[in-house]
């Protein structure tokens, strides 16, 4: 306990000897002296008069200690009310004596009372556990880097923290993340919405983007009165048409991205178009290719509008050729043709799970993406078939590849979409639609059945499809020599171009190297080639994020992943792990470095 405030007389000394402190304090108020009353009080922790009588004696200091002892949040308040009135000096020692107490949020109170030092204010903000509201102390002092730099990292789905740091972004010139995190505080919600409509609109029309920035006004109602929002989709070239009408390329002008504009009725009258019949099937179609998309898997399109009413789909534009086009004399290496229809597969055991139906897996509408992964166009395009326009070539891949029961004019089932699946692979080997390729007709001969209660499911075939390839010219159309055509393991040490090229380190014994580079686990990274102790393997695409060394990666990644591992790989890779080896790919997918792994 503090010493007295003032000397006691020998009768009060003798009170306080006889443990009258009640009758002690009652007299001493009496006659003013409210500071040796309170005193008295604190004597048997009758905090809550002391701290009256501290205030009536103008002790705020005092006061305040006796109400940190009584521990009420009202009576706090109004003791931290009395410092408003109070010195510089005499608030800066109460918010010293509130952070030795541990009471940070109080003692950033008592600063905000006065022109205190911001940076003091918004530590104990942060001591308090409340990092939003320092920022935005030493946002209003002007301290704008410091505050970013303090609601550093962002959540991901906190809006008010998000929208502040979009609002510092801008105030520091950073057009592109003033963006990205008013987009980003908008899908999390409990900002200011109109605010950040704004602040985005300012942000694109600072970048260049114009319309976006005219689209985000008007969705707010706040585009000038009579200004049109110019059409979302430019068209640059025509291609040729993979379901019915007119398709064509174009960009984005929202986004800057590719894509593909198809007009599913440019070849009916204006009658034609406006029929029931038609609008029903473009309805089907819109359904079931909306809800195959939705379950965003890698081998299935997605889908960027598609408005069944004006018969308009908007795909998103993949750089590389259709299936039809890899159907072509003398065919491809069985292997190879066996991993692309594994790959369509995997979407259609995904979609087969959820119920849904492909129905029309014509090699024409399958468009391979940039790595050359074939991916399964929308589903329910074969609502709309009989839109199609006679074309070239159409008949054959009907007649070829089309189950015979649909042929027949039941509806489409997935045992019709396993039965061209099957067809698909013939096919790819072969070299034609109808070829003959009886190694490959071998592998598929029961999902080719005409019977579709015979033809096994997506999950079995996609089992069978995934066999390992003892040489990476198992997988070229080429019979070319290792080194000369494919160049992955040549003598050259920068291999450029053909991925990356590790010298595992001597801390790895062969067993165990061995289980590893053979482990089947796919969130591995590609081993694409080996040379004894020199890996050759595949480099991580643009968009890919390693994490920080300092990232708790336990609490992040998958470690089953590691325990899918064989033994003697698994035990390696757990004494080598670090947040380093963990990779997180543009879609979202973790994925364990080998590159980092294996120089350990």
């Amino acid at each position: 306990m503090p010493a007295a405030p003032e000397p006691l007389t020998e009768d009060e000394q003798r009170m306080l000897v006889q443990g009258r402190h009640e009758a002690l304090a009652h007299a001493l108020a009496l006659s003013g002296r409210h500071a040796a009353a309170g005193w008295v009080l604190e004597q048997i922790w009758e905090f809550t008069g002391a701290c009256e009588h501290y205030a009536r004696a103008g002790r705020p200091l005092d006061a305040l200690r006796a109400a940190i002892e009584l521990g009420r949040a009202d009576v706090i308040d109004r003791i931290i009310a009395v410092f408003t009135a109070a010195d510089a000096d005499t608030r800066q020692q109460a918010a010293a004596l509130l952070q030795r107490k541990g009471r940070h949020a109080d003692a950033a109170r008592i600063l905000a009372l006065g022109d205190h030092d911001p940076e003091a204010r918004a530590s104990a903000l942060v001591r308090a556990g409340d990092r939003l509201a320092a920022a935005r102390v030493l946002a209003e002092a002007e301290r704008v880097r410091e505050a970013l730099a303090l609601l550093e990292p962002l959540p991901e789905r906190h809006g008010p923290t998000l929208q502040l740091a979009a609002e510092l972004s801008w105030e520091l010139g950073d057009a592109e993340a003033a963006v990205r995190r008013a987009q980003a505080a908008i899908r999390a919600g409990g900002g200011d919405r109109a605010a950040l409509s704004r602040l985005l609109a300012r942000g694109l029309g600072a970048l260049g983007h114009d319309l976006a920035a005219q689209i985000v006004l008007q969705g707010r109602g706040e585009a000038p009165e009579g200004a049109p929002v110019p059409a979302r989709f430019l068209v640059r070239a025509s291609l040729p048409p993979s379901f019915s009408g007119a398709a064509y390329e174009g960009t984005d002008r929202v986004t800057l991205a590719e894509v593909e504009i198809h007009l599913l009725l440019a070849e009916l009258q204006e009658a034609g178009a406006s029929d029931p019949a038609v609008q029903d099937a473009l309805e089907s179609f819109q359904r079931r290719a909306l809800a195959a998309a939705a379950l965003e898997h890698p081998a299935i399109r997605g889908i960027v509008q598609f408005d069944a009413r004006a018969g308009i789909l908007i795909l998103p534009y993949e750089a590389g050729n259709d299936l039809r086009a890899l159907i072509r004399p003398p065919g491809m290496p069985l292997p190879r043709a066996r991993a692309l229809v594994a790959f369509l597969l995997e979407g259609l055991a995904a979609a087969h799970a959820r119920g849904l139906v492909h129905g029309s897996l014509l090699p024409a509408q399958l468009v391979c993406d940039a790595a050359g992964r074939p991916l399964l166009g929308p589903f329910g395009a074969d609502a709309i078939a009989g839109l199609i326009a006679t074309r070239t070539g159409a008949l054959e891949e009907l007649l070829t590849i089309t189950a015979p029961e649909v042929r027949a004019g039941r509806a489409p089932t997935s045992a019709s979409d396993i039965f061209s699946a099957a067809a698909l692979l013939v096919a790819l080997a072969a070299g034609s639609l109808g070829g003959a390729a009886p190694e490959a007709r071998a592998v598929v001969e029961d999902a080719l059945d005409p019977d579709p209660a015979r033809r096994p499911d997506a999950a079995t075939l996609l089992a069978r499809m995934r066999r390992r390839v003892a040489d990476l010219r198992d997988l070229s159309m080429s019979t070319a020599p290792i080194g000369q055509e494919l160049g992955v393991m040549p003598e050259d040490p920068s291999l450029s171009g053909h991925g990356v090229v590790v010298e595992v380190a001597p801390t790895w014994d062969d067993v165990a190297l061995d289980a590893l580079l053979a482990a089947d686990v796919p969130a591995l990274q590609p081993v694409l080639d080996r040379q004894g102790r020199r890996v050759a393997l595949a480099a991580w695409p643009e968009g890919c994020r390693r994490l920080a060394d300092d990232v708790p990666f336990a609490q992040l990644a998958p470690m089953a992943v590691v325990e899918a591992l064989p033994a003697e790989a698994a035990a390696a890779v757990r004494a080598r792990l670090t947040a380093g080896a963990w990779v997180v790919t543009p879609a979202g997918e973790w994925m364990l470095a080998l590159d980092e792994l294996l120089t350990r």
